[in-house]
Parts: structure tokens; C-alpha cells; sequence
């Protein structure tokens, strides 16, 4: 229970520091450049996992 508490404040305190960072324009342009390299990271496991899965049912 006490970690489930830990996890709750947590993701509120880390709610709270985006939404103040995201009121700066530095702010705003780093939370940005974040977004797209999770998704270029993303993508590319993705793209990687679809090739595997091809590569093994043989198409």
C-alpha cells in the first residue's frame, strides 16, 4: 500500500512539473523535442518487432 501511495504522489508531482514547465516557451520546446524522440523511439521498435515477426512466419 505504501508504494501504490509512493506511485500516486509521484505521478501528481510529475503532472504538476510539466504543466509548469510547459508554461515557458524553453519549457514548451524542451517538453517537445521529448515527445518526438519517444516517438522516433517507439516507431522504431515497432518497425523493428514487425520485421522480426515477418522474418519468423516466414512472408
Amino acid at each position: 500500500m505504501k508504494k501504490l501511495l509512493f506511485l500516486a504522489v509521484g505521478v501528481v508531482i510529475g503532472v504538476f512539473a510539466a504543466r509548469r514547465i510547459e508554461e515557458s516557451e524553453k519549457g514548451k520546446a524542451f517538453l517537445d523535442s521529448v515527445d518526438d524522440r519517444t516517438r522516433e523511439f517507439t516507431d522504431a521498435v515497432k518497425d523493428g518487432y514487425q520485421a522480426r515477426d515477418r522474418e519468423l512466419r516466414g512472408e
